[in-house]
């Protein structure tokens, strides 16, 4: 309606400038809708031009057709509304109209009539005539009217071709754009509405096929991979129920060393025996587990357990260490060691294991070249691996004196856990190691071993140690009642301010037996209240 309405606006002022009105054309209702009209050019300069212009109104579109040459109705920047123009011209107005894109613009004409198209067939005499008369301005098609806004009263004085007129239904221009799935398709229209840019609907076309051909290709190799693995482990259970009872067979019956020939010449089904040997060892002693080795080695396995031991990869260094230390075989032993002090944990606590089960007299000497320190952890996977194993016990306190405070540590666990009363002169002057937690731990084991000739040293030690190690010397004293030490227990309840200390004291000389809650009441019954507090907790029998 918008551009019928300019339309009937621009050919009422024009009809105006007959009747000595003045032609006022604005520049914005030039960039929206350009508007040609066309009139027989004056006869004498300055003399007003007298035409009159044939008009036929269909549905509010008003064009002239009293020339033989098109009537640009608009010009549009999408191309969408250029089409939707297009076809609402074609319906109504002339059949013969066209749409191209020019300066950017999609522009709508309303072609030549069929008479102005035989006429340049037979000849252009018209033509040459108005081109023969220099002194006549010639009225002609104009894309858009070029003037500062207006022109004098009754007087054109200038229109400009700047194109050739298009005489057939498509005119090839430059193309906007091209897009993949074709610039008239009904599903890009929309978009071409918004003036979204054909680059951008070419990369997202092109990002989605990509997106679902990966996502095809990457659920067949799903599918595959997932095909692939179910059918390996198939073979490999297979492989396993009947390794193993050819092991169980060699090693109680009649199967020979020749019969695992064609199985170690294949690698995976070699590597399955392994795992199978290694598993049936783990059961067995004396006389089977010698001929379980002895076939380990006439099939070679022991190379690619070294070989694997020896690799660079962390993960394939661990299961050769487990397989050299279950088997026994002792000759990657130098590899092991070396892998005490690595930086990865795990490998270092799998090396240590290896060594205990490999080291047979000389299992702990390892401790000995630790440096990194020894987790609590690792102290614990080693102690567990003792116990289940049975494997013999060196005396842990030659380690009370190594450099490494987590080795000394794990020698004054072990020394308790399994009861080295021998180790007492050794933790005794443990008891005064520079580092506080190892001190902190030598006095409780001091403590818990009942070794009461570290009570002394403990006492002149405690003024000048810090609070966790002063708690700890206290309870070891409550642990191993002694009246000889019943005077600085109450000198440590009265001197401290700390709560927890002033319990502790009171504990101890409880433990004392008789003698100490004595001591404890004539306490509570003296002047000072809060001595009273803490007696009367320590005795209430129903705190436990």
């Amino acid at each position: 309606m918008k551009y019928a309405l300019l339309l009937i606006l621009s050919f009422l002022t024009a009809r105006a400038t007959t009747g000595g009105q003045s032609l006022n054309i604005k520049a914005d209702s030039l960039a929206v809708a350009e508007t040609t009209f066309f009139a027989e050019p004056p006869v004498e300069a300055g003399i007003p031009l007298d035409f009159e212009i044939d008009e036929t109104t269909v549905k509010g579109f008003i064009t002239s057709l009293k020339d033989k040459y098109p009537v640009q109705l608009g010009a549009f920047r999408l191309k969408y509304n250029a089409e939707a123009f297009l076809n609402e011209v074609i319906a109504h107005i002339d059949r013969n109209a066209i749409m191209f894109r020019e300066d950017g613009l999609y522009k709508i004409r309303i072609s030549r009539t069929p008479e102005s198209v035989e006429a340049e067939t037979t000849g252009n005499t018209e033509s040459a005539n108005t081109t023969a008369a220099p002194d006549k301005a010639t009225a002609v098609l104009n894309d858009t009217i070029k003037s500062d806004g207006s022109y004098p009263d009754s007087t054109i004085t200038e229109l400009l071709i700047n194109d050739p007129v298009p005489e057939t239904a498509t005119v090839d221009r430059e193309p906007a754009g091209e897009l993949i799935i074709g610039n008239n398709s009904p599903w890009l229209k929309r978009i071409t509405y918004f003036g979204k840019s054909l680059a951008l609907i070419n990369a997202l076309i092109v990002t989605i096929v990509i997106c679902i051909i990966s996502m095809i290709l990457l659920l067949l190799f799903i599918l595959l991979n997932r095909r692939r693995m179910e059918k390996r482990e198939k073979l490999h259970q297979y492989l396993m129920e009947k390794y193993q009872e050819l092991i169980i067979n060699y090693l109680f019956g009649n199967a020979t060393p020749e019969d695992f020939r064609p199985i170690a010449s294949d690698t995976y089904r070699r590597q399955v025996l392994i795992d199978q040997m290694i598993d049936v060892s783990i059961n067995l002693k004396g006389e089977e587990a010698r001929k379980l080795l002895g076939l380990y080695k006439y099939l070679g396995l022991d190379r690619d357990s070294i070989e694997r031991a020896r690799d660079y990869r962390w993960h394939k260094k661990i299961k050769g260490f487990r397989e050299l230390a279950f088997m026994n075989i002792k000759d990657a032993n130098d590899t092991i060691y070396k892998a005490l002090n690595s930086s990865n944990e795990i490998l270092r606590m799998e090396a240590q294991i290896a060594l205990v089960r490999l080291g047979d007299e000389s299992a702990f000497d390892f401790l000995s070249h630790l440096e990194r320190p020894f987790s609590l952890w690792e102290q614990i996977s080693l102690h567990e691996l003792i116990v289940q194993h049975d494997i013999p016990l060196p005396q842990f306190k030659q380690w009370l004196t190594s450099s490494n405070s987590t080795i000394v540590m794990f020698a004054l666990r072990m020394i308790r856990e399994f009861k080295q009363a021998e180790a007492e002169e050794a933790v005794h002057d443990t008891i005064m190691h520079p580092d506080p937690a190892v001190k902190q731990l030598a006095i409780q084991i001091a403590g818990d071993m009942n070794m009461r000739p570290t009570l002394e040293t403990m006492k002149h030690m405690y003024k000048f140690q810090e609070y966790n190690v002063c708690l700890e010397i206290i309870r070891s004293m409550g642990k191993m009642p002694d009246l000889a030490m019943l005077g600085f227990l109450k000198l440590v309840l009265d001197k401290e301010d700390d709560v927890q200390l002033q319990i502790e004291a009171t504990k101890a000389i409880e433990n004392n037996g008789e003698e100490g809650v004595k001591a404890l009441v004539k306490i509570m019954k003296s002047e000072y209240k809060n001595y009273n507090i803490i007696v009367r907790h320590v005795l209430d029998r129903r705190i436990f």
